[in-house]
C-alpha cells in the first residue's frame, strides 16, 4: 500500500519540515502544503526538501489549519494518507505498523493510533487494545490529527470554523472530523501501536489559562453531543478544573458555554 504523509505548515514553519523526512522509502511519499501569510515567507523553503524526489510541495496564501489540511487532501494520491505537522517524527517501523494494521483490517476506512513525545513518553492515556473509535472515544479518547489515518476513498473535509488560525475556534477539528466521517458511513478504528513522535506542548495543554481553547471545546461539545449534553459536560470540565488542578471555574465555564452558544449561531 502506498502512503501520502501530508505535512501541513504556515510561513517559516516550512524550515522545519526536513526534520519530519525519513529516508526514502519505496511507496511512501511527502505532500507539503504551506501556507503563507508573507511572500517572503516563500524565499525560505529549504532546498534539500525540494530536490527530494518524493517530496512535493504546494502553497497558497492564507492561514488556517483546517483550510490547509483540506488543500492537502486535494492532493493525496497514495492508498493511504497520514496526516502530519512539520513537528512530526517518524521511523521506517512506522510506516509498517500503519500498513500492517489496514491489512489487518480490510473494512477500516480510518484508523486512529497513538502518539509519543520525542522522549517516547506516550502524549495522552490511550485504551490498550484495538476497538471501533467510538468505542474508544466513549472511555475518554480524543484524537490528535497526528493520530489520524485514512484510506483515500474517505470523501470528508475538516470543518473550517474549528483549529488552529481558524477566526473563533483554535481546536476540535479532529473529533469533529471524525463525527462527520462516521456520521457519513466511514468505519473508524483505534489502533494503540504508536506511529508518531512530536513536540509534548500541545495546544490542548494549555487549556486553563486560554479562553479561545475553552470557548472551542465548548463548541466541540455543542457539535458532538448537541447543546444541552454540551453544557452538562462544560459544568463537569469546569469542575474538574477546579477540584484537580485548583483553577477558578467560573471563567471557564462562561467561555465554554460561549463557545456552545457560538456554533449554535452559527450552525
Amino acid at each position: 500500500m502506498t502512503i501520502d504523509i501530508l505535512i501541513c505548515t504556515i510561513n517559516e514553519g516550512i524550515q522545519k519540515v526536513p526534520f519530519v523526512l525519513m529516508p526514502p522509502m519505496e511507496g511512501v511519499r511527502y505532500v507539503v502544503c504551506m501556507q503563507y501569510t508573507d511572500e517572503a515567507a516563500l524565499e525560505k523553503v529549504p532546498m534539500k526538501m525540494m530536490i527530494r524526489k518524493d517530496v512535493k510541495l504546494y502553497v497558497h496564501e492564507g492561514c488556517g489549519l483546517s483550510k490547509n489540511r483540506n488543500f492537502a487532501l486535494e492532493w493525496a494520491e497514495a492508498d493511504i494518507i497520514v496526516i502530519a505537522d512539520d513537528d512530526n517524527r517518524y521511523q521506517p517501523e512506522y510506516i509498517e505498523r500503519i500498513r500492517n494494521a489496514y491489512a489487518a483490517n480490510p473494512d477500516a476506512d480510518i484508523i486512529c493510533f497513538a502518539a509519543e513525545s520525542y522522549e517516547g513518553k506516550p502524549m495522552k492515556v490511550y485504551p490498550q487494545a484495538k476497538m471501533p473509535y467510538t468505542e474508544a472515544f466513549k472511555r475518554g479518547y480524543y484524537p490528535t490529527s497526528m493520530e489520524i489515518t485514512m484510506k483515500k476513498g474517505v470523501d470528508v473535509k475538516f470543518d473550517e470554523r474549528f483549529g488552529l488560525g481558524s477566526e473563533t475556534l483554535c481546536a476540535g477539528e479532529e473529533a469533529v472530523f471524525l463525527k462527520d466521517c462516521i456520521d457519513n458511513g466511514y468505519n473508524a478504528l483505534f489502533c494503540p501501536d504508536v506511529i508518531v513522535r512530536s513536540e509534548f506542548d500541545t495546544t490542548g495543554s494549555h487549556f486553563a489559562d486560554n479562553k479561545k481553547m475553552q470557548m472551542s471545546k465548548g463548541a466541540t461539545f455543542a457539535y458532538l453531543f448537541g447543546k444541552p449534553n454540551a453544557i452538562y459536560r462544560s459544568v463537569k470540565e469546569s469542575l474538574w478544573w477546579m477540584l484537580h488542578k485548583g483553577c477558578n471555574p467560573t471563567p471557564i465555564l462562561y467561555n465554554m458555554v460561549k463557545g456552545v452558544k457560538w456554533l449554535k449561531v452559527r450552525g
